[in-house]
């Protein structure tokens, strides 16, 4: 059967497959940020934080800041999208106008102003989604402070210190909560300088200028807070009547949900009814049967929301069917998707391994020892570090494999850890750290490791940026084409080489596995 059919039938068919791409010529012409409608401030930090965590190897560049940083096409079309102007009339003689025409006029624009639009991006994993969104949130925080500056001086000092939230960014997993304000923070606390003939410092409209060289301008300056495991919804009231407003809250739904909860609060969701942007990650998920009641009922408490953006690696069949069911008008969802959609990135190689083959006589556990041996052995990623993820389908396997890769075939202890949902979030959170972060030299690892090894299951195999992992190894296929696209997706991130080894035997179907590098190949869309 052609690879073309092959992902379309049985087990691949849970993907929807038919969201328009939001590329076009405009789009394919933009080659750097400048060209995009960001706010100056944050322009810079992001792609400073993008710089700070690329994973640089070998002698191709000094340092990073000789790396050009370019927009993802996901990036582009989700920025010129979101972050345009909403259009109110203002080319109109409003003293020349009847009064039944003007009430219509300012009802018009007042609609405009005020009205939710609801975006959706959809992109392959590991594209930059994380900034696709979170440029226009930031942006448009810092232009609705600079309204306030422009308009009134003493207001805007009273409006830095209400108490309120203003933005929310919703993800299923603690984990997520960890990375997505990591990467805020980072470019929150980001060094800024400015000049207007650019000497290798920020380039400032002048009417930008005064406000952007205000005392707290260093960095970006805005107030971005977590609320993840072990944090009590009570601290967000401390942290507002201590500090002010908080700009960005990064949290899960149940975590929202949960301030219903606190009796000792009058009316604990007062402090959301000025949210005016919110943003749903890895949505597909926040809108499957396990969240969807929490994520309606938090959404629902955010009155003056102006903008609800919806982001996901995938479009699952049931994910479709429940927006249209939430928004039965098609017209008002904005979509922004990439070509690429439901495709696995080329610069992912898959390799596929048969634990029937000699000498590994069906014991799939040896294969994969011998895998990790070879990965070692390679010499790719010279003088670094390298780290494996090795994905089981199920929990209990997690514990059995790591056990077994130690006692049988003398992996390290040091060198190895598995994470499934057995473990609490606090534990979870310390052992998944290395995995996160750039690769490190050979020579700086504390415990002199040459890899680093990870098994665990699809708990992991949404969102995260794993941006030092190299290689993933599927012990066992994935139960879906949703999971599979995730998991292959934990490494090839932001156009970065990846490979990735499925380890198959007689019990699994080896038809689908042998046409997925040729699929990849000839870009087939998973579906």
């Amino acid at each position: 059967m052609e690879p073309s059919r092959v992902f379309e039938t049985g087990k691949f068919s849970q993907l929807y497959n038919n969201a328009p791409s939001s590329a076009d010529a405009a789009t394919s012409k933009i080659t750097n940020f400048q060209q995009l409608r960001i706010f100056p401030m944050v322009r810079e930090a992001m792609i400073k934080e993008i710089k700070s965590q690329y994973n640089l190897k070998g002698p191709r560049h000094q340092s990073v800041d000789e790396i050009e940083i370019k927009p993802t096409p996901v990036q582009v079309a989700a920025i010129r999208k979101i972050n345009q102007v909403r259009k109110i009339r203002k080319d109109v003689d409003v003293d020349e106008m009847t009064e039944g025409e003007r009430i219509q006029y300012e009802l018009q624009n007042e609609n405009e102003s005020n009205k939710t639009k609801v975006f959706t991006i959809a992109a392959e994993t590991g594209s930059g989604k994380t900034w696709a969104y979170a440029a226009n949130i930031m942006s448009k925080l810092k232009e609705d402070d600079f309204t306030w500056f422009q308009r009134d001086r003493e207001q805007y000092a009273k409006f830095k210190s209400s108490e309120q939230v203003r933005a929310v960014i919703l993800v299923p997993t603690n984990e997520l909560v960890d990375q997505v304000y990591e990467s805020l923070h980072r470019a929150n606390s980001m060094a800024l300088d400015y000049n207007n003939n650019h000497d290798g410092k920020i380039k400032v409209p002048a009417h930008y200028r005064e406000f952007c060289e205000l005392p707290g301008h260093k960095s970006l300056g805005l107030s971005i807070m977590k609320l993840s495991a072990g944090d009590a919804p009570i601290s967000v009231y401390k942290r507002l009547r201590n500090h002010g407003k908080i700009d960005i809250l990064v949290t899960t739904p149940s975590k929202l949900t949960g301030f219903s909860k606190l009796e000792a609060v009058d009316r604990p969701f007062k402090i959301f009814k000025s949210v005016r942007y919110c943003v749903l990650d890895e949505a597909d998920t926040l809108f499957d049967k396990s969240f969807l009641q929490d994520t309606t009922s938090v959404v629902k408490n955010f009155p003056k929301l102006l903008d609800l953006i919806l982001v996901s690696a995938t479009i699952p069949k049931e994910f479709e069917k429940t927006l249209g069911n939430l928004f039965p008008d098609g017209k008002s969802l904005i979509r922004v998707a990439t070509p690429s959609l439901h495709k696995i990135p080329k610069n992912i190689k898959i390799l596929t391994l048969d634990a029937d083959l000699a000498p590994y006589n069906g014991s799939k556990p040896r294969c994969l020892a011998q895998a990790i041996y070879a990965i070692s052995k390679d010499g790719t990623e010279p003088e670094h570090v390298k780290r494996i993820i090795v994905f089981v389908n199920e929990k209990p396997e997690v514990e059995g494999l790591v056990d077994l890769l130690k006692t049988k075939f003398h992996v390290r202890q040091d060198d190895i850890v598995g994470i499934s949902g057995e473990i609490n979030a606090k534990e979870r959170k310390e052992l998944l750290e290395p995995f996160l972060r750039p690769a490190e030299l050979l020579k700086d690892d504390p415990v002199g490791s040459k890899v680093k090894i990870l098994v665990t299951t699809d708990l992991l195999a949404r969102g995260l940026n794993f941006i030092g992992v190299k290689n993933v190894i599927l012990m066992g296929l994935p139960k879906s084409s949703v999971e599979l696209v995730h998991r292959l997706g934990r490494t090839g991130r932001m156009n970065q080489s990846g490979r990735v080894f499925i380890i198959v035997d007689r019990k699994s179907r080896k038809s689908w596995v042998k046409g997925l590098g040729t699929a990849i190949i000839r870009g087939v869309r998973i579906g």
